[in-house]
C-alpha cells in the first residue's frame, strides 16, 4: 500500500532504540544503505496525524544523477516505500512513552545535554502534539542573516586563500620547471 504521510514523521525499529524524526520527505539514498537495511522492513512509521504503518519493503526506482553519482556521493538512488495494508491509529501518549522508555538508553541521549532522565520524560509528557514533540525531540536550527553572512565570509575566504596557495604552488613549478629545463 503506498501512504501519504503528514510530517514530521517518526520511524523506528520494533525492538531498537533509536527514534528518527524526519521533517520532510526525501525519496533518495544509497543503494548500499538500502540493502544493508533490508529495505527498512518491519520498520514502525508514525506520522502526524497519529496513524502507524508499518513497512512492507522499500525498493530502487532509479538512479540519481549519473548512475549513482552526484557531487561526492556514489551509489545514490531514488527509493519508493510500501507498507501494510493495515494501518492503525497510534496515540500521542503512546508515543511520548515509547520514547521516554528508549531514547534515554541511546549514547546519544547524554550528547544533547539533558539533564537527568526525570527532566526528559517532564518534557516529553509536556508536549501537546506530534510537531510539538517533534520539535522537543530534534529542533531546526534556522539561520539568521547574520549567520548567513558569516558562512559566505569564511567560505569566500577560504576560496581565496586556496586560489592564492595554488597560484604559488604554480609558480613554484614553473620555476622549478625553467630551472631545470635550462
Amino acid at each position: 500500500m503506498k501512504a501519504t504521510l503528514k510530517y514530521p514523521i517518526f520511524k523506528f525499529r520494533p525492538r531498537g532504540n533509536l527514534i528518527y524524526i524526519f521533517w520532510k520527505e526525501s525519496k533518495t539514498t544509497q543503494l548500499a544503505i538500502l540493502n544493508k537495511c533490508k529495505g527498512w522492513k518491519g520498520e514502525i512509521v508514525i506520522d502526524s496525524t497519529g496513524t502507524k504503518y508499518i513497512v512492507k519493503r522499500s525498493y530502487m526506482t532509479g538512479w540519481k544523477g549519473i548512475h549513482g553519482f552526484t557531487g561526492m556521493s556514489t551509489g545514490m538512488i531514488s527509493y519508493e516505500t510500501e507498507y501494510e495494508d493495515n494501518p492503525e491509529p497510534f496515540s500521542l501518549r503512546q508515543l511520548q512513552e515509547r520514547i521516554a522508555e528508549r531514547h534515554p538508553k541511546t549514547r546519544w541521549f547524554r550528547e544533547e545535554c539533558w539533564d537527568s532522565v526525570e527532566d526528559f520524560r517532564q518534557t516529553i509528557f509536556a508536549c501537546k502534539s506530534f510537531e510539538e514533540l517533534a520539535e522537543t525531540m530534534e529542533p531546526k536550527h534556522e539561520f539568521t542573516v547574520w549567520e548567513r553572512i558569516q558562512d559566505y565570509f569564511f567560505r569566500g575566504s577560504f576560496l581565496m586563500l586556496g586560489g592564492m596557495l595554488l597560484y604559488i604552488i604554480w609558480l613554484f613549478t614553473k620555476k622549478a620547471w625553467l630551472w631545470i629545463v635550462g
